[in-house]
């Protein structure tokens, strides 16, 4: 405590500190004063300053006066961090009037060096992996069907396909189908020929969907195997021949999971002409341009 006083005496020999603070004292502060400050001998005759500190609504109150009281400054400090954070504040502020109301005391107040910047933060590479395409749509299933042609309905068979890109409605569709012998007259000879045709249709399909259900529309074109035979007849026999034709349809598809049921309809034409002929009757005849089946099946595939 001696040593505080004449470190004060000796740095600040005009100056008089007291008061009833409790956080800082007043001698916590004459502490930081001595820490903090240098200054030169002051001369005869000059104003010895008085600095008082009390304890006002939880903040600390520093007040500075002249000789004969008069106050020459005056602040109120807000009462944050521990008594000796205080104590180091108001002996700044004090310092700092010295230095501005007495011009014999010359001060040095020494602050902490400023923080270094902290270290640069290394980057961190990532690996970014490429966005993952969507897989194509696709399925394959089989069905049953009736085939109508000529006012005759036979059973059939038929496999359908189609594949489609992951967003979009475009995609391409495929079906083979065939059928039971229909019958034709030729002539005044009634059911004397037998045909059967197995046919290949593709072409673009357009598909809307909506949740689990689907409806596909397709249309391309056919080619076809057809196999001709006569039937009740003295002699008779079989002809293979191709033909060209278009096709168009829709099919409903209701899917859950991996697996789809369906039902749909398809027009296949034929614009060529086939006539039938008996060799030495002279009769003819002509295989019906158009026919419709309706098919029934399953599927199995990627669905929306």
């Amino acid at each position: 405590m001696i040593a505080a006083v004449m470190a004060l005496w000796i740095v600040h020999p005009l100056l008089d500190l007291g008061g009833d603070s409790l956080c800082p004292t007043p001698a916590e502060v004459r502490d930081r004063l001595a820490q903090l400050s240098i200054s030169t001998p002051g001369e005869s005759g000059s104003d010895q300053h008085r600095a008082y500190l009390s304890s006002r609504d939880g903040m600390v109150h520093v007040e500075l006066a002249s000789s004969d009281g008069r106050l020459l400054a005056q602040r109120t400090l807000d009462r944050t961090g521990s008594c000796a954070d205080l104590a180091e504040a108001v002996a700044v502020v004090i310092s700092t009037w010295e230095a501005e109301f007495n011009p014999n005391v010359a001060m040095s107040v020494t602050l902490p060096p400023p923080a270094p910047p902290p270290p640069p933060a290394s980057p961190e590479v990532k690996g970014v992996q490429p966005p993952t395409k969507p897989p194509l749509r696709f399925d394959v299933g089989i069905g049953l069907l009736a085939s109508i042609t000529g006012g005759e309905v036979v059973p059939g068979a038929t496999v359908a396909a189609s594949l489609s890109p992951p967003r979009g409605h475009l995609g391409l569709a495929a079906a083979l189908s065939a059928s039971l012998t229909h019958s034709q007259s030729v002539g005044s000879l009634t059911g004397s020929a037998h045909w059967t045709r197995v046919a290949l249709t593709a072409g673009p399909q357009y598909r809307v969907s909506r949740s689990a259900s689907m409806l596909d529309f397709h249309a391309g074109g056919v080619i076809a195997l057809l196999r001709v035979e006569g039937v009740g007849l003295p002699s008779t026999a079989s002809d293979f021949s191709a033909q060209l034709g278009i096709g168009a349809g829709l099919r409903g598809i209701w899917a859950w999971n991996s697996a789809a049921g369906w039902i749909g309809l398809d027009v296949l034409g034929y614009p060529g002409h086939d006539h039938l002929e008996i060799g030495g009757l002279g009769d003819g005849g002509q295989l019906p341009r158009l026919e419709v089946q309706i098919a029934s099946g399953l599927s199995l595939g990627r669905f929306p």
